[in-house]
C-alpha cells in the first residue's frame, strides 16, 4: 500500500508485486466496502504509514487487509503510535467532511450523523498540507486488538533490531508489527 519507491522497485524485481495508491492507479482504498478481486490473494502485504490516515471506523481497513491475504499470508505494518494507553481519535464523529482552506490554513468541516456541524483547526498532515491528514495516534495495545479482531494471529511487535531484515528503530514506540492470516472467514 503506497510503498516507498526504494523498496517497491526491489520487491517488483523479486516477486509478482504490485504497489497500490489511494490517489492514483492502481488504486486501493483499504477502507472501501469492497476490494477489487485483482487485489486479493496476496502472500504478503506491506502497509507503511497508512492506517493513521484512514477515516473512521478504522476497523474496516484491518478487516479488508486480512481479506486480501491468502491463508498463512503475512501483513507487515508500520504506523506511528504512541506510548499512551488509548488511541487518540482526532475526529471520532467523522461522517460527511471536507478540508477547506480558510485564512491561509486548512480546516476540516464535518457534519456528524446527528447533523451537528463541526470545524477542526490545527490539522496535522504527513507529506504536506492537503495530502494525508492524520486521523489518529494509535496506542500499541489498540493496534494489536484491531489485528486480533480482524482475524490475525501470530501478531508480533518487532522491538528488537533485526538488521538482516532491515528492522531497526531506536525509539520506544512505533515498532514494526506483523500478523499472519490463520483463521477462515467462517471462524470469525
Amino acid at each position: 500500500m503506497t510503498d516507498w519507491e526504494g523498496y517497491a522497485v526491489k520487491l517488483a524485481e523479486k516477486f509478482n508485486y504490485r504497489n497500490t495508491y489511494y490517489h492514483e492507479e492502481p488504486r486501493l482504498d483499504i477502507s472501501a466496502a469492497s476490494i477489487a478481486s485483482e487485489l486479493m490473494e496476496n502472500d504478503f502485504i506491506i502497509s507503511s504509514e497508512v492506517f493513521e490516515h484512514v477515516a473512521p471506523p478504522v476497523s474496516r481497513a484491518f478487516e479488508n487487509v486480512w481479506k486480501m491475504l491468502k491463508p498463512r499470508g503475512v501483513l507487515v505494518l508500520t504506523v506511528p503510535y504512541g506510548t499512551q494507553a488509548e488511541t487518540i481519535e482526532h475526529f471520532p464523529e467523522l461522517n460527511e467532511f471536507s478540508i477547506v482552506e480558510k485564512e491561509g490554513s486548512f480546516v476540516l468541516r464535518n457534519k456528524t450523523k446527528g447533523g451537528i456541524v463541526q470545524e477542526f483547526n490545527d490539522l496535522v498532515f504527513h507529506g504536506g498540507p492537503g495530502s494525508t491528514l492524520e486521523m489518529r495516534v494509535f496506542a500499541e495495545n489498540a493496534l494489536i486488538q484491531h489485528l486480533n479482531d480482524a482475524g490475525f494471529a501470530d501478531v508480533k511487535v518487532h522491538r528488537t533490531a533485526d538488521l538482516v531484515h532491515g528492522i531497526w528503530w531506536p525509539e520506544p514506540w512505533a515498532f514494526p508489527i506483523s500478523g499472519r492470516k490463520t483463521r477462515s472467514v467462517e471462524a470469525l
